[in-house]
């Protein structure tokens, strides 16, 4: 049985605890878990287009809403 099998068998209050134990471990380590260089390319594009005017910042509450409005 692999581990996807394995999670899909747990309650959605199983995934949560599975997920926050995991985070709790990466984030221990937080060199073995480094972000991929693409991040760093893609900060750069958001703060040059905030710099020049094509990005604008989002209200977190705003930002939220689209984002549970994307995934509906």
């Amino acid at each position: 049985m692999n581990l996807e099998t394995i999670i899909d068998g747990f309650s959605r209050d199983q995934q949560s605890i599975a997920m926050e134990m995991l985070w709790k471990r990466l984030s221990q380590s937080p060199d073995a878990a480094a972000p991929p260089s693409w991040h760093q390319d893609i900060v750069a594009e958001r703060v040059a287009g905030l710099q020049d005017g094509t990005e604008s910042l989002s209200d977190w509450a705003d930002a939220k809403k689209r984002l549970a409005d994307r995934l509906r």
